[in-house]
Order: structure tokens, then C-alpha cells, then sequence
């Protein structure tokens, strides 16, 4: 029987909600991140706990007790009244303190419409008590982290806009399709190659969806593969393949003779830059001093990007 509820308590109890909102241990992997026999586990300790099952597992499906029902009406009231102790306590407090994380996109620093630098040296002025961790990942996954509140803040491509996410507009990124100086088309490039030489070409392709409306979003010959711009970049560098990198990313092996565009005119694609965050962190105040920096720091193109490409 539960006589007081512990921190251990509460973690199973997050666990619960995100099985029965899953719909079963398998669906819930995923957002959990953790194996389904681990989730299992988890909930016998929680109905151990409880002194009651919640619910039925088994060939006939996954479906929650009648007592199952009324903790996940209970939880949400006890998580729901938990966020506002904490963002009662974070408002009485003059300076913002505590941790906010941010996943970005890779290799966005040398775009010149990135001033995410600039947001983060306002941070640092205006909370100098918050703490900020930063980490890179590749599009396809970063959605991903923040769906399953890992990050608390996404800055990069979105490939679909997902209803609980919000989306605001920072500036737009363009990719073209480069060959390295070793590559057969590197000395007739920009211009004077022809689409089928494209087709025949090896090319590095994403280890991620591109909308389909690029061209060569899915190149007929495509060896090698990269869920990261560097990596594509080694790829065209080393004169055996050709693919789509940024031009801010590709601009300095340009410059050195080492890469060149393959017409660019045609062959180009622009993907709109955007800072996501849950609809559920709109009250807390951290997330949102850490969001308003950023968007100051790119006045511009506005909010809620409605399409992947534009």
C-alpha cells in the first residue's frame, strides 16, 4: 500500500503515463527509451507499490483497469500541480537559476544568418546563474530528442511540423550539389554537365528523409551515406562522390579551389532554420528566457514555419 509518495514513486508514475498514453510497453520504447522488459518491470514495482494492477497485458492487448484509470487521472492532477509548485517557486525568485538544454543542427556556426552567439552572450548577461548545455545533432533526430524530453530546445531543420511542437522562423539555409577537385566532373563544373552524367554519378546521400520535391533527394547511385554535413563534406572532398551540402559549410573549400558548385542555378534546394520547443514549456521560464534570446538575436522571417522547404 502507497503511504507516501517518493521520488521513485513519481518516476514509475511518469513511466505509467507514457505507457497507457502509448497505448503498451512495446509502443512506449521509444519515448522512454528503455526496453520493453525494463518497462514491465517498472510497472509491477509501481502496482507492488500500489497494491492494485493497472493493467491487462497479453494476447488480448493492452488496456488499463478500472483502478488504472483513475491513477492516470490522479497522476496528471499530481504532475500538473508539481510543474506549478515548481514555476511558482521559479517566480519568486529574482534571477533564473537551473539548467536549460539546447540541441542544434550540425554545423550551422558558419552560416551568417546563425547569431545564436549572440543570444547566448545576452544569457550570460541578463541570468548569469543559468546554466546552459549545448549539444549537436543531426536532423531526423533532433525532433526526436525533444519529443522525448531530452532537450528542452531544438534549433535546425524540420522535416514535419508536429502539433505539440512550436515553431519559430530564424533565417534559411541553401544547399547545392558540389564535386571535390579529383572528381571526373570537377573541371567542367558549373555548367557544362548534363543531367544524365547527375544520374550516373556516385553520390552521398542523407541517412535522413529529404522532401521529395529536390532534386536527386534519392540519387539513383548512392554508395556512401551521412547522417551529418561533415561527414557529406569528406565524402565530396575526396573526389568520389558528389551531394548537397550547405553553401555557407561548403564556401571556405570553394575558396581554396577544392570543391565546386554543380549549376547551382539549378540544382539547390533552401530549408527554413527553426527554434522548436513542447507546448508545454511555454510557462516556464527558464525555456522561455533561453527562447526569447534567440529569436531577438533573429529579427526577421517570423513564426511558425508552415512548410519544410520554402
Amino acid at each position: 500500500m502507497l503511504n507516501q509518495v517518493r521520488d521513485a514513486d513519481i518516476h514509475l508514475l511518469r513511466v505509467f503515463v507514457a505507457v497507457a498514453e502509448c497505448g503498451g510497453f512495446a509502443a512506449a520504447q521509444d519515448r522512454l527509451n528503455v526496453a520493453a522488459s525494463t518497462i514491465s518491470t517498472q510497472i509491477s514495482n509501481l502496482e507492488t507499490r500500489l497494491g492494485f494492477r493497472l493493467c491487462e497485458r497479453g494476447r488480448a492487448g493492452f488496456s488499463l483497469t478500472n483502478q488504472g484509470e483513475i491513477v492516470l487521472t490522479s497522476t496528471y492532477k499530481l504532475l500538473r500541480d508539481l510543474g506549478e509548485f515548481v514555476n511558482t517557486i521559479e517566480a519568486t525568485q529574482d534571477d533564473l537559476i537551473g539548467s536549460v538544454r539546447i540541441f542544434l543542427i550540425d554545423n550551422i556556426l558558419s552560416h551568417p544568418g546563425c547569431h545564436f552567439p549572440t543570444a547566448m552572450a545576452r544569457l550570460r548577461r541578463e541570468n548569469p546563474y543559468l546554466q546552459l548545455e549545448v549539444r549537436q545533432m543531426a536532423p531526423g533526430r533532433i525532433e526526436t530528442a525533444l519529443l522525448k524530453r531530452e532537450t528542452d530546445l531544438a534549433l535546425g531543420w524540420f522535416n514535419s511540423l508536429t502539433p505539440s511542437l512550436r515553431y519559430e522562423l530564424l533565417f534559411h539555409e541553401r544547399h547545392q550539389v558540389y564535386c571535390g577537385a579529383d572528381n571526373p566532373l570537377f573541371e567542367r563544373a558549373p555548367h557544362d554537365i548534363a543531367p544524365q552524367e547527375l544520374e550516373q554519378a556516385d553520390w552521398v546521400a542523407r541517412a535522413y528523409e529529404l522532401p521529395q520535391t529536390i532534386h536527386f533527394a534519392h540519387p539513383p547511385v548512392a554508395s556512401a551515406v551521412s547522417h551529418y554535413m561533415e561527414g557529406v563534406a569528406h565524402f565530396v572532398l575526396a573526389g568520389t562522390h558528389i551531394g548537397y551540402l550547405p553553401e555557407h559549410l561548403a564556401a571556405p573549400w570553394v575558396a581554396r579551389g577544392m570543391m565546386r558548385a554543380i549549376d547551382p542555378e539549378t540544382y539547390f534546394y533552401e530549408l527554413p532554420m527553426s527554434l522548436a520547443a513542447r507546448e508545454d514549456t511555454a510557462s516556464e521560464r527558464r525555456v522561455q528566457a533561453v527562447r526569447d534570446a534567440i529569436c531577438a538575436a533573429h529579427p526577421g522571417p517570423g513564426q511558425d514555419s508552415g512548410n519544410p522547404i520554402a
